[in-house]
C-alpha cells in the first residue's frame, strides 16, 4: 500500500504539470488516455479505502505504548549543573542529581496511535499522537533574584535531608556491624544500607554543588521533555524508540515523530490526527485524561504495574502514607479503606512488601491486613532502626538465632556459692554453658555447649556490702584465661560518689580487665524516696565520672529494659558517653543500643551449682575484638 500511495501521488503530480514529462517521452494520446484512466481508478480505490470504516483490529494494530519523560535542568553560565525530576507548588524538588547519567526523570505512560499527518492520504512517516506532557512549573519563569532564592532554598532542604539520611545510614551501619549473614534478614538490611550509602553520596554532591555556585553566575532553568515508543524485544528487554515533538494541541495532545521518520513494517495507519486523539481518550483509564505515573523519587521501579495491577502479587500501591510495592489483598476493602490503610488501587498490603513513606522512612518485610506483621525492618530519618518481629503494626523486638559463633558470658555473685543454706564451690575446669535458660523458647542452631568468654564478678553494693567470694572468683577467672571485670550494685541510700570510692578501694583493675560496670536496678518507690529521677541520675553520673577518672576506662551501665526506657531517655549525656548492658528476659532482644544483653537469669553452666545469668555480646568475633581493644584496663 505504501508503494501504491506513492505511485498515485506521483501520477497526479504529473497530471497537474500538464503532462510535461509524458510529452518529453513522446507518448501517444492512446497511452496518455490509458494512464489517466488507471490513475483515476487507483485514486478512487484509495479514497474508498480511506473512507471505509475502521475495524477494531485495525485500530488496535495502530496503538502503541508511549513513555513520556520530563525533567528540569539548572543552568549556570549556560552549563547544566543540577537536574531534578519534579517540583511541587512549594518549589521543593525531588529526584535531584548533579549528573545527567544518575538523574531520575519523571516518567509517565500513555496510549498513542500511529496517524497520518494529512487526512485521507498515507502520510504517517513515524508520526504518533498521544497525550502532551504536563506543563512546566512556574520555576522556569523566575527572574534572577527568584532563581537565587530557589537555589538557596534547595541547598538548605538538601542539607536537612542529608542529615536525615546520615542518621538512617548510621543506624543501618550499626546493625550491619553487630550482625552477620547468619542472622535472619541481614542480607536485606545490608542491601538497603548500600542503597542509602549511594543516596548519601549523591545528596552530598548536590549540597556541595549548590553551595559552590558563584553569586555572580548567570542562572536559568530549562524544562526538558522526551517521548519514546516503548516495546519489548524478543529477549524481554524494553526498547525505547525516541521521538521528536512536532506539535502540541491545546496543551492536551501532542504529535511526535520517530527520529528516523519511519513507521514499523506492516503498519499502514488510516487514522487522522483528530481520530487518533479520540482513540487516545478511549484507551485512557476510567476517570483519567492524563498519563499515568510510572516512577518518582523514592519509589521502586514500577515497570510491572501495568501487567500486574489486577493480580495479587508484584504490584504497586500508592496510598495516603506512601508508596507500597509488593503483595496485596483485596479482602475487607471497605473497612480498611475507612481506617486509611487501603491503597489507591483499592488494595491493602498483605504478604511480603516494601513501603516508602512520604516522610522518608522505609519498611521492608511482612504485612497482614494492611499492618506490619512478622519479620521486617523499619528505618527513619527521625527514629532508631527497628529490625525484628512486628505484631499488628507494633514492633516487638529482634529474635536472635543462637549458635557457637556468638560471644557468651556470665556474671557471678555469692548466689552461685550459697543456696538453701548450703555453700558450693565452682569447678573452674568444667566451665561450659549448657543452657540459655528455660523461661522462653529460643531458636538455637546446634547443641548448646558454649565456652564462657567473659565473666563479671560482683565486688561491692552501696557503701557497706562486699562480696566475700570476689577475690577468689576474680583470681580464678584470670588464671583460666577468661576475660574478667568487676561490678558494683548501686544503692539508693548512699551518695554516688561515696559508693564509687568504696568500689575503687575494694576492687581490682589489672591490665586487660574488662571495663568496670555499675548495676542500677531500683524500683519506682526507691527512686521516689531518693528524690526522683533527676537525683538518681545525678548520683549515677557521679559514680561513672569518678570511676572513669580513676581507672582510665569508661564504665558500662547495667540496667533493665523498663528502667532504660523510663529513665535513660532523660539522660542522653550518659547513654552518649557510656556503653549500656541491658537485662531483658524473654525471646526478644532489648530495643536499645547495647553492648551486652542479659537474656536469662536461669541458665546452666557446667561446674556451677544452680541458675546462672547468661549474657550475650552484641556482635560477633570481629566486633568483640574491637570492644576488647577499646574497653579494657590499660
Amino acid at each position: 500500500m505504501f508503494f501504491l500511495c506513492n505511485f498515485v501521488i506521483v501520477m497526479n503530480a504529473r497530471r497537474i504539470a500538464k503532462y510535461r514529462y509524458i510529452r518529453s517521452r513522446r507518448w501517444t494520446s492512446k497511452h496518455k488516455k490509458l494512464l489517466f484512466i488507471i490513475g483515476d481508478i487507483v485514486l478512487l480505490l484509495l479514497l474508498a479505502w480511506q473512507l471505509w470504516p475502521l475495524s477494531d483490529g485495525e485500530i488496535a494494530r495502530d496503538q502503541v505504548d508511549m513513555e513520556i519523560e520530563t525533567y528540569y535542568e539548572v543552568m549556570v553560565d549556560g552549563h547544566p549543573v543540577f537536574f531534578f525530576s519534579d517540583i511541587d507548588d512549594s518549589l521543593e524538588v525531588s529526584g535531584g542529581a548533579v549528573s545527567a547519567d544518575s538523574m531520575v526523570t519523571h516518567k509517565m505512560q500513555a496510549p498513542g496511535f500511529w496517524v497520518n499527518r494529512i487526512s485521507f492520504i498515507p502520510s504517517c512517516y513515524g508520526h504518533v499522537v498521544t497525550y502532551a506532557a504536563p506543563k512546566a512549573n512556574k520555576v522556569v519563569n523566575l527572574d534572577s533574584v527568584g532563581l537565587r532564592r530557589f537555589i538557596f532554598r534547595q541547598a538548605i532542604r538538601s542539607d536537612n535531608r542529608l542529615a536525615g539520611l546520615q542518621r538512617m545510614q548510621n543506624e543501618l551501619h550499626y546493625y550491619v556491624r553487630k550482625h552477620d549473614i547468619a542472622d535472619y534478614g541481614f542480607t536485606q538490611i545490608a542491601k538497603y544500607s548500600a542503597e542509602i550509602d549511594k543516596q548519601v553520596d549523591s545528596l552530598q554532591q548536590i549540597v556541595d554543588t549548590l553551595q559552590s555556585i558563584n553569586r555572580n553566575a548567570k542562572l536559568s532553568i530549562r524544562y526538558v521533555t522526551r517521548y519514546g515508543v516503548v516495546r519489548e524485544s524478543e529477549s524481554g528487554d524494553t526498547i525505547n524508540r525516541r521521538c521528536r515533538i512536532v506539535r502540541t494541541y491545546h496543551d492536551q495532545f501532542c504529535l511526535v515523530q520517530t527520529l528516523n521518520g519511519t513507521t514499523p513494517v506492516l503498519i499502514n495507519p488510516r487514522l487522522s490526527i483528530t481520530r487518533g486523539m479520540e482513540e487516545v481518550i478511549k484507551r485512557s483509564k476510567p476517570g483519567g485524561s492524563t498519563p499515568a505515573l510510572l516512577k518518582k523519587e523514592g519509589a521502586a521501579d514500577a515497570s510491572a504495574q501495568k501487567a500486574k495491577e489486577k493480580t495479587k502479587t508484584g504490584t504497586l500501591i500508592i496510598d495516603s502514607v506512601g508508596t507500597y510495592v509488593g503483595e496485596f489483598s483485596v479482602d475487607s476493602i471497605p473497612l480498611l479503606a475507612k481506617e486509611g490503610r487501603g491503597g489507591s488501587l483499592g488494595c491493602i498490603p498483605d504478604g511480603l512488601g516494601k513501603m516508602y513513606y512520604t516522610d522518608g522512612s522505609y519498611y521492608e518485610g511482612y504485612w497482614k491486613n494492611g499492618k506490619r506483621n512478622g519479620f521486617g525492618f523499619y528505618v527513619s530519618p527521625h527514629d532508631y532502626l527497628q529490625a525484628g518481629t512486628w505484631k499488628n503494626d507494633v514492633f516487638k523486638g529482634e529474635r536472635l538465632t543462637y549458635n557457637a559463633n556468638r560471644i557468651y558470658g556470665i556474671d557471678l555473685s555469692r548466689h552461685q556459692h550459697e543456696h538453701d543454706g548450703k555453700k558450693y564451690s565452682i569447678d573452674w575446669s568444667k566451665l561450659r554453658i549448657t543452657s540459655l535458660g528455660s523461661d522462653t523458647k529460643k531458636e538455637v542452631k546446634g547443641k548448646v555447649d558454649y565456652p564462657v568468654s567473659f565473666i563479671y564478678v560482683k565486688s561491692t553494693e552501696g557503701c557497706t556490702v562486699f562480696n566475700s567470694y570476689y577475690n577468689h572468683d576474680y583470681a580464678m577467672a584470670r588464671s583460666k584465661g577468661i576475660r574478667v571485670g568487676s561490678y558494683h550494685f548501686f544503692s539508693t541510700t548512699s551518695p554516688g560518689y561515696k559508693q564509687a570510692w568504696e568500689f575503687l578501694k575494694k576492687s581490682k583493675f589489672n591490665k586487660g580487665d574488662l571495663a568496670p560496670v555499675l548495676d542500677v536496678e531500683p524500683n519506682d518507690w526507691q527512686v521516689k524516696v531518693m528524690g526522683g529521677a533527676n537525683v538518681l541520675l545525678a548520683n549515677v553520673r557521679q559514680w561513672l565520672e569518678i570511676v572513669y577518672k580513676q581507672t582510665g576506662q569508661r564504665p558500662i551501665l547495667y540496667v533493665g529494659q523498663t528502667f532504660a526506657h523510663k529513665y535513660l531517655t532523660q539522660a542522653t549525656d550518659i547513654t552518649g558517653n557510656y556503653l549500656v548492658w541491658v537485662a531483658r528476659y524473654g525471646e526478644y532482644q532489648p530495643t536499645w543500643k547495647l553492648t551486652i544483653w542479659q537474656l536469662s537469669p536461669d541458665g546452666r553452666v557446667n561446674g556451677i551449682h544452680g541458675n546462672v545469668d547468661i549474657n550475650v555480646f552484641s556482635g560477633y568475633r570481629q566486633e568483640y575484638d574491637e570492644f576488647l581493644k577499646s574497653h579494657t584496663i590499660k
